[in-house]
């Protein structure tokens, strides 16, 4: 699964989208007979950068909030091996917390995150 993040300026009269993270959460093969979920996490400057230039002088707008919120995003892969025990497993059991598990925790971030900001994911 691929999520991206990002940014849609309120006032362009272009639709142009800033992608400030793109994030690939897979399942994937360890060994024979194991697997293990993998996720990897590339902040986009541009989106990110878009994103500050036209947030910073919203009095509403906490960017050292902002900037720990989103070290949080890019550091999703760092949750998943370090607070989850993300380790080969049978493929039924990796399946089922690939999704069940820390996908669901990966989706209420993202989410979050997302919501906080007004900003948009696109999944594929």
């Amino acid at each position: 699964m691929i999520y991206q993040i990002y940014y849609t300026p309120k006032d362009s009269k272009e639709d142009k989208r800033y992608i400030m993270f793109d994030i690939e959460y897979y399942l994937s093969k360890y060994d024979a007979n194991n697997c293990l979920s993998e996720l990897h996490c590339l902040p986009c400057i541009e989106g990110v950068t878009k994103f500050l230039k036209d947030n910073l002088n919203n009095k509403d707008f906490n960017c050292d909030e902002f900037v720990k919120l989103g070290e949080e995003i890019e550091g999703l892969r760092g949750l998943l091996y370090e607070q989850y025990d993300n380790k080969p497993k049978k493929y039924s059991v990796a399946k089922d917390f690939h999704y069940k598990v820390f996908g669901k925790v990966l989706e209420e971030k993202i989410e979050a995150f997302a919501n906080k900001y007004d900003l948009h994911i696109n999944r594929d």
